[in-house]
């Protein structure tokens, strides 16, 4: 951070002092990846589409992860623009970037919020096809079902395989354990879900959610109890 703000006080690597270099003639793939990039974080994403093309056209040897957020970035134009098939060129082309994860993230949540379920489903099942073995989208994919109260058989084995998928992150356990538990009350098995909160409160036990979390579990059987 520091030698962020050094560089800022001193001119360096600022979209000025890049665009001066530019101006000046000078052409090479940092320069003009530094120029598209700061465009991109000021939201002004038409002009930084013009740099992003001329990066992938000037340069057809371009560094691997220079060349996949070019093209990132060029179909995200596009996908917000209404134009999917470019979003799915670049997953199928870096379906093993971290990138192509990010492209499908952004899909399911465009097509949540279109409450478009049918194609947010099949995003879900591509992400499940081409990464099966990422507790991050397993667990996200079977909390999405949680909320539709779709596939609940399917969530549950799939949130168990995220769990035997994460390592000492104790956060990420606690969340998976809390999908789960979610998952068997949304299914009616109020004890198992109980005792999956309570795993999850072994780890964390201050932690307002999960205790609000088993109230609500509690509260239900309590509740059919009657």
């Amino acid at each position: 951070y520091k030698d962020r703000i050094l560089k800022i006080e001193n001119n360096l690597n600022t979209l000025s002092s890049s665009l001066e270099k530019y101006n000046r003639g000078e052409r090479n793939p940092e320069l003009i990846f530094t120029i598209a990039s700061k465009y991109t974080d000021r939201n002004e994403t038409k002009i930084a589409k013009e740099y992003y093309i001329q990066l992938l056209n000037l340069y057809p040897n371009l560094d691997k992860e220079m060349a996949e957020s070019a093209r990132f970035q060029l179909a995200y134009e596009d996908f917000k623009n209404g134009d999917v098939s470019s979003f799915n060129e670049f997953i199928d082309k870096f379906s093993t970037s971290d990138m192509a994860k990010n492209a499908l993230s952004l899909m399911a949540r465009y097509y949540k919020g279109e409450n478009n379920q049918e194609n947010e489903l099949k995003v879900y099942m591509r992400m499940l096809g081409l990464y099966p073995k990422d507790p991050s989208i397993l667990n996200g994919y079977a909390w999405r079902m949680t909320e539709l109260e779709l596939n609940l058989e399917d969530a549950l084995i799939k949130a168990n395989d995220a769990l035997k998928l994460v390592n000492d992150d104790k956060d990420f356990k606690v969340g998976i354990l809390d999908t789960i538990a979610e998952i068997l009350w949304k299914m009616g098995r109020l004890n198992e879900a109980i005792l999956t909160i309570d795993e999850a409160l072994k780890i964390d036990s201050q932690n307002n959610y999960l205790i609000d979390q088993k109230l609500k579990f509690v509260n239900s059987k309590d509740t059919l109890g009657k």
